[in-house]
């Protein structure tokens, strides 16, 4: 029991320690002390003035003690911003002057009554540790005074029947002020420890927030910079023009000045400026002849389509405008709309000089690439023409001291390529496919051809093993591909999808997933055939084609997986499923 007692003793003396004093609360405290300490200098001063004259020496001394401990407590807490310092200084005072009043029955023995509001005032204001220490310190003096020997001395200043009374009376005050005391710091430190946690909580949901906040810009930055591929794609010849022109349009953007926001905002403009070409005919964009007045009109028509697309559809502040404007002339003579200087918008203007140097110094399916004196004299013609005076003056000026020269040889693809190479017999192999949607018997020579062509092709492109892993956009094609195949010649093709799902009842970290998806990815690369094609489909899926499957052929290779999965990722994380889409039954991954 008496172990319990200390450990209790203990504990309350710890709590004791910690100010309560945090924060706001202490500058308001702070405050608080330094008016009360000036206030109670000033009204030693007085004091000992009024004392002086009535010579009366003890409360003289009373006096003194009241400025210095005025005087020590301003400076500590004022000067030193030391609020400890300065609660110990009106503590040491309190004892010192009680003891004065005491010993000499200061006001007919009235002013010992002090010691009743001291300690009080002491523990709300100043410090509940040194209050109950002042009120400890006092029950013993009284009871040393008043019920020893003492006693006899003080007899002229304190009549018997007080002297017996007051110290039991003192002690069970200090008692229950201590304990009501003792209450109230432990109650505050609650309060403290519970906003504490509050912002913490606070702070951590706050970073959580911003990490997803920070998560869905990277996501949408990759969707923005995936869909500019993939309008790319669409001409192979353009393979990575619109992150050109969005890097010659920031390079020239931060020439002029442009704070960080605003670049960034025509950094995904330019992303995005052709993607009204989405809606143009492939056979009209890969066409090497001269366009007829019908097929230029339907080029055109993709500024407005690109406009329509991202009006009120994105958070980028120009992009709309970028992708219809990205085509008028600083003469008014351009398209859609025939603006004309500064009415059309400085990201315009921008874009259109990068637009237009990215043509001419990128090879295309109807000229090869300009050289860069040619490049130079068409820009210097095109000043007040085509392009803004100023800003194709500032375009110029990088071009000629190379600072251009980085994103010009960037491009992965180069003249040449096997890549490219492949990439166009590829397309042409599936385009023909596309085009003859009826059944026939037999593919044409001209197809054969082209497939054979692209098998050499490719097998020269080196080795690999496992599964081909393909964007989502050319996985579609792909699909039409297989189906196309399967309608023709009857051969065969499952449409599987695999899901991975969190165990039931419980709740994953997003790591969790990406560590999971990662591993079935592997999974499904190493274990199914050479011949078969899959792709990320969502943040939970993969889509595979199994070409030529036997009846069971699809179940046996999904197994194969799991059992790789497994062997990777281990139990207790997100367990795999699949679903395999016969003939009766395809996905529209269209």
């Amino acid at each position: 029991m008496l172990t319990g007692i200390r450990k209790e003793l203990r504990d309350i003396w710890q709590e004791l320690n910690r100010s309560i004093y945090v924060g706001d609360r202490l500058k308001a405290n702070l405050m608080a002390l330094s008016f009360a300490s000036c206030v109670t200098a000033i009204l030693g001063i007085v004091l000992v003035f009024v004392n002086a004259y009535k010579h009366d020496m003890s409360m003289l001394l009373a006096a003194l003690a009241t400025v210095l401990a005025g005087l020590g407590c301003a400076f500590c807490s004022i000067v030193l911003k030391n609020r400890e310092m300065a609660a110990k200084i009106p503590t040491l005072f309190c004892g010192i002057i009680i003891t004065i009043y005491v010993f000499t029955g200061a006001g007919e023995g009235s002013a010992v009554l002090w010691s009743i509001l001291i300690p009080i005032g002491m523990c709300y204001f100043v410090s509940v540790k040194y209050g109950i220490i002042l009120s400890a310190y006092y029950t013993i003096l009284f009871f040393i005074v008043f019920l020893t020997p003492f006693n006899t001395y003080l007899q002229k200043y304190y009549n018997v029947g007080f002297m017996e009374r007051y110290p039991l009376m003192y002690m069970c005050l200090t008692l229950f002020t201590g304990m009501a005391m003792i209450q109230y710091h432990r109650k505050t430190l609650f309060e403290i420890d519970y906003a504490s946690r509050l912002n913490e909580e606070v702070k951590k949901q706050t970073r959580f927030a911003e990490e997803r906040s920070k998560k869905l810009q990277q996501m949408s930055i990759q969707t923005i910079q995936t869909l500019a591929n993939a309008i790319d794609a669409k001409d192979s010849y353009t393979i990575g023009h619109s992150s050109r022109v969005s890097q010659y349009s920031v390079r020239l953007a931060k020439e002029l000045g442009w704070n960080t926001e605003r670049i960034d905002n025509i950094k995904y403009s330019a992303l995005l400026h052709d993607i009204g070409k989405i809606g143009v005919p492939d056979s009209i964009l890969n066409n090497p002849r001269r366009l007829s007045d019908v097929e230029y009109e339907i080029i055109k028509s993709h500024t407005t389509m690109g406009g329509d697309i991202l009006k009120d559809r994105t958070m980028i502040r120009s992009a709309e405008d970028v992708a219809r404007s990205h085509h008028e002339r600083f003469d008014g003579r351009g398209y859609p709309r025939g603006l004309k200087g500064e009415n059309i918008s400085e990201e315009a203007r921008i874009v259109a000089i990068a637009d237009a140097f990215d043509a001419m110094s990128s090879n295309r399916v109807y000229r090869r690439r300009c050289d860069k004196d040619h490049i130079r004299n068409e820009l210097v013609e095109g000043k007040s023409k085509q392009f803004d005076p100023q800003f194709a003056d500032v375009f110029i000026n990088l071009l000629d001291n190379g600072q251009l020269d980085s994103i010009m040889e960037s491009d992965p693809i180069g003249e040449g390529s096997i890549v490219r190479e492949s990439s166009v017999i590829l397309q042409k192999a599936i385009d023909s496919y596309m085009e003859k949607r009826n059944p026939i018997d037999s593919a044409s020579e001209e197809d054969h051809q082209d497939i054979n062509q692209l098998v050499e092709m490719l097998k020269g492109d080196g080795s690999r093993r496992g599964a081909m892993s393909v964007e989502y956009a050319e996985f579609t094609r792909w699909y039409e591909y297989a189906a196309s195949l399967e309608n023709r010649y009857s051969y065969p093709f499952d449409l599987v999808l695999i899901s991975l799902n969190p165990p039931k009842g419980e709740s994953l970290k997003d790591e969790d997933l990406e560590r999971s998806m990662f591993f079935m990815e592997q999974a499904i690369r190493q274990t199914i055939r050479d011949v078969d094609i899959m792709t990320r489909y969502g943040t939970k899926c993969f889509l595979v084609i199994l070409l030529g499957a036997a009846d069971d052929g699809a179940k046996i290779a999904t197994d194969r997986v799991f059992r790789g999965y497994y062997k990777m990722c281990g139990s207790g994380t997100y367990q795999p499923s699949y679903k395999i889409v016969g003939n009766s039954e395809r996905i529209n991954v269209v």
